[in-house]
């Protein structure tokens, strides 16, 4: 005869939070304002992997290597979509102007168009001390960002 007997709940709970934080929850690609760099910024078209805990951006540097930032999300207050850098009232943010720079320096060098003025669906995560922008390629795409990591968000006030 076999006896059954349940787990203590912290062995579940260690389980799940455990698994929770392994698993990725969204995987594409996204814009990035790199204003830890040296000026002129720049957005940087980079492959995003969000997890509960923070969304890791990565790309391929242009003198080589690979460019790798983390965003903390345990300590971000919040996420909001922001006008788009067309949009009149969008004309003297840092990330409008170097949207407008890439698309100018691009069609300069024979790249046609960049389209990333027109196309760049901009959000941003805040935090205590400042702010990170981030963009989509399109108004569903960045309402799908912006989604998952508000469930993100609204999730750690549980665990």
């Amino acid at each position: 005869m076999t006896c059954w007997c349940p787990l203590p709940t912290c062995v579940v709970f260690l389980c799940l939070w455990t698994d929770y934080f392994l698993q990725p929850l969204r995987i594409g690609l996204l814009w990035y304002l790199n204003v830890h760099a040296p000026p002129p910024y720049r957005w940087q078209r980079c492959q995003a992997v969000l997890y509960p805990n923070m969304l890791l951006l990565s790309w391929i540097a242009q003198g080589g290597g690979r460019g790798i930032v983390t965003l903390d999300l345990l300590n971000c207050t919040e996420v909001r979509s922001v006008a788009s850098p067309t949009h009149p009232s969008a004309q003297d943010d840092v990330g409008t102007i170097a949207a407008m720079a890439q698309t100018v320096n691009a069609q300069a060098e024979g790249f046609g168009e960049l389209g990333l003025l027109e196309t760049l669906c901009p959000f941003q995560l805040f935090y205590g001390d400042g702010v990170e922008r981030l963009g989509a390629e399109s108004a569903r795409e960045r309402v799908r960002w912006v989604s998952a990591i508000w469930y993100v968000l609204w999730c750690r006030l549980f665990l």
